[in-house]
């Protein structure tokens, strides 16, 4: 039988045993997915088969009409916004619906150079008059950003979709005639864990499942954390023409 100073002997080695080898399986790990992410040169966007889409039709990417923005309010000069319209971008399939396993899932859009300086992002429910609404200030500066619903807003149900309807708030508060775009969600249940691996390599696998918010999602942060990779550029490239939009710069 072991005494004590025979037991902290061997605790003491089991420890120093774990703290040597702890940082080489981590640098096994990271090398094993620096490896895996040079051997994947795609990521596509494969549409499920059964996406039931919602029965309240929009045109996709529907906007407003007849709408101004004002330019500059001391000079009166106004900027019809239906450039703005044709410029506004939603990163969505071209059939305006996809899917998501996030209870509130970031919408990521293209925005013109804009005089507006806030966009109101509301989601609501299909069948029913109102969800959420969370207002986000924004530079004016062209680029893509992301919009996504105020932490304390209800969670997107799993089964039910959704409008998302993104609003360009012209002055100093929303009117009707801002320009805006709508786009419909559902949220999914994940098929299978995804909590491992690069971001890169999430973006390919949700692509495969059909969830394109997600698969957009992880993608854009591969191409966050290494923008001037050039064979992301084309991945990412490929990615969005897979769901049927152009290339846009990120």
């Amino acid at each position: 039988m072991l005494n004590n100073q025979q037991l902290i002997n061997l605790m003491t080695v089991g420890l120093l045993f774990l703290s040597t080898a702890t940082p080489s399986i981590a640098q096994t790990t990271a090398n094993r997915s620096a490896r895996a992410d040079r051997t994947l040169s795609r990521v596509l966007f494969r549409p499920p088969q059964d996406d039931k889409k919602p029965e309240e039709r929009t045109a996709g990417g529907g906007s407003r009409q007849d709408a101004y923005c004002i330019q500059d309010a001391t000079s009166g000069n106004l900027a019809n916004s239906q450039a703005s319209q044709d410029s506004l971008i939603l990163l969505v399939p071209p059939n305006n619906f996809g899917l998501t396993t996030a209870e509130r899932p970031k919408l990521w859009i293209y925005l013109p150079e804009t005089p507006a300086r806030q966009v109101v992002l509301s989601i609501r429910e299909e069948g029913t008059t109102h969800h959420s609404k969370t207002f986000i200030p924004i530079t004016g500066t062209s680029g893509i950003i992301s919009l996504q619903p105020d932490s304390d807003s209800l969670p997107l149900k799993i089964g039910t979709n959704y409008k998302l309807s993104v609003v360009l708030v012209c002055g100093e508060k929303p009117s009707p005639n801002d320009p805006a775009k709508d786009v419909w969600v559902r949220r999914v249940e994940s098929p299978e864990p995804i909590n491992q691996g690069s971001a890169l390599a999430q973006a390919a696998w949700y692509g495969e499942q059909g969830i394109w918010y997600d698969a957009l999602n992880s993608l854009i942060q591969a191409r966050q954390s290494q923008p001037q990779n050039q064979d992301l550029i084309g991945i990412w490239a490929d990615f969005l023409k897979s769901g049927g939009l152009k290339a846009i710069a990120l």
